[in-house]
């Protein structure tokens, strides 16, 4: 049973401590907040079962805090604790819905019995309440089971014609949306999280709480159906009847409100463009995803609108640095086992599904970036059973978009490779070699030097510049002149950027010996290039 404890006297605090045997009880001090403000933010974030609290306190007082609790429908029991015995304060505190009022100085035995009964009667009310949802969620199951399937070969499958469709919702007494309809799916977060902190590890339930939730805020009317193959995403189809103008961003609003006042949970939701047809259930679904899928992993938006560009998706930069590092390294690493230092991959691999780094990414662009990872992993081959495991846990985790299971599946499978590696002695091929080098040099042909490639890729400068003119045919300055100058042209036919700007972004701080370089690889000055490509062009 958690408790939290509200005074705005720390003596208080220490005396309420030490005068129950919480620990013998089984019961936990959760928190201490001294005033109504804390405490309001404490109650929403820790969800006691208990409350005791003072009326006179700085901020809010008790009287605002009951206020608020019960305006949030807070499932918690309050117990005002006041030295103050005016019957204005009693009346207003059990308005409030306060369990009980006890005067100070506190007596041992008076708080030990009203707390004893209300800890029995919260007992009493969630095995009742548990009972009724089970109950219900027990004789319904059979008839959400079948609609839920309907929906999914209509939808996700795209199983089922208009015809088979309106004949099986009519057998299922579903009532199709007539006319103009839009797919939203609703997808909770940190669902696993969620059921083992506050549904003590039942899926059942929460799912049948969290369809319940969505069905009171969209209308009894509405259709919502849960998608069998995703661990928590639910859909709606919404009809445009008797809707108000610009209706959609305030219902998708409300139901983002409404899972975090009643459930605590945070959505992602996507919504499809409007279809007049129910035969363009499953085209409206998959805009719903790609809707969704576009939210960044780490943003604060969390609607999504079928070709209506979010802020956050317009404006961010996508954080493809490390995750080519990554491929390179494993890519070095599957292809020719030159990879000296181990830990070096397994630290990009953390960079890159670190948390700053999924911020800036959208769903889709993380789960393109996974994948590739994840395919190098398994065309790889020689998988034993563990590992076979580990792969469809992965491909698990990209598909439900959960980071953590996805990060943990292909770092086992990293370690492991790393692990066979060392008892194992595969000879380096040269040109495999040089071709990872040649992708790292194309990525970073503007800054990259001799002594950045020895240094990253652990060889003697002599020995790579003799193994490279050998495997490319040209030496690492040609091809990185070459590389320069082509880079150069593209952007003197497709820009305006001045020639000391293009020589600055391609790598070279002096102009004129850029200007220099470019004459000799192209037989013409950097001006006089741009002036021929666009005539050329016209």
């Amino acid at each position: 049973m958690r408790f939290l404890i509200v005074d705005d006297e720390r003596t208080v605090h220490e005396q309420l401590t030490a005068l129950i045997p919480w620990e013998q009880l089984g019961w936990e001090i959760v928190g201490h907040a001294y005033n109504g403000e804390e405490a309001r933010r404490l109650a929403e974030q820790l969800m006691p079962n208990i409350i005791v609290t003072d009326i006179r306190m700085p901020m809010m007082d008790g009287l605002g805090l009951l206020e608020w609790l019960q305006q949030m429908n807070h499932p918690a029991k309050v117990i005002v604790l006041s030295g103050y015995g005016d019957f204005d304060y009693t009346r207003t505190a059990f308005k409030r819905d306060a369990y009980d009022y006890l005067l100070k100085p506190i007596k041992e035995a008076e708080l030990l019995s009203v707390l004893g009964r209300a800890v029995d009667e919260l007992r009493q009310e969630h095995q009742s309440q548990s009972d009724r949802i089970n109950e219900k969620a027990v004789l319904n199951q059979g008839l959400v089971l079948m609609h839920d399937e309907l929906f999914m070969q209509a939808a996700v499958t795209g199983q089922l014609d208009e015809n088979e469709l309106h004949v099986r919702a009519e057998q299922l007494m579903i009532a199709l949306p007539e006319g103009r309809f839009t797919t939203i799916v609703v997808k909770i977060t940190e669902a696993d999280e969620h059921i083992q902190r506050r549904f003590g590890g039942d899926r059942n339930t929460f799912l049948f709480a969290a369809r319940n939730m969505i069905q009171e805020t969209v209308g009894k009317q509405t259709l919502v159906f849960r998608n069998l193959q995703k661990a928590a995403e639910f859909v709606v189809l919404l009809s445009h009847s008797e809707r108000p103008v610009d209706w959609l961003p305030s219902d998708l609003d409300k139901l983002r409100s409404a899972a975090e006042r009643y459930l605590r949970v945070r959505l992602r939701i996507g919504a499809s463009a409007p279809k007049q047809r129910i035969s363009k259930l499953a085209a409206a679904y998959a805009e719903a995803v790609q809707a969704l899928e576009s939210l960044r992993l780490g943003g604060d938006e969390s609607i999504a609108i079928y070709g209506q560009a979010t802020t956050a998706a317009a404006n961010h930069v996508k954080p493809v640095e490390s995750w080519q590092e990554v491929n390179m390294l494993l890519d070095m690493f599957l292809g020719t086992g030159a990879l000296r230092d181990k830990a070096l991959l397994l630290d990009k691999l953390n960079e890159a599904f670190s948390a700053a780094m999924l911020a800036k990414m959208s769903a889709t662009e993380w789960k393109k970036a996974a994948s590739e990872l994840l395919a190098k992993l398994e065309f790889a081959g020689g998988h034993d059973e563990a590992a076979l495991q580990q792969l469809g846990e992965a491909r698990a985790g990209i598909q439900e978009v959960r980071t953590e299971q996805a990060q943990q599946a292909i770092s086992t499978l990293i370690q492991d490779r790393l692990t066979k590696a060392l008892s194992t002695t595969k000879l380096k091929n040269g040109r495999q070699l040089m071709e990872v080098v040649k992708q790292y040099i194309d990525l970073n042909y503007r800054d990259v030097t001799l002594d950045d490639i020895a240094q990253k890729f652990y060889m003697n400068k002599n020995y790579f510049c003799s193994l490279f003119k050998n495997t490319i045919g040209e030496n690492f300055v040609e091809y990185l002149t070459a590389l320069r100058m082509e880079h150069s042209k593209q952007l003197l036919e497709q820009s305006e950027l001045k020639t000391y700007e293009i020589a600055d972004y391609v790598g070279y701080s002096d102009q004129r010996y850029f200007s220099q370089v470019f004459r000799k690889h192209t037989g013409m000055k950097p001006t006089e290039y741009r002036q021929f490509a666009r005539q050329q062009a016209e």
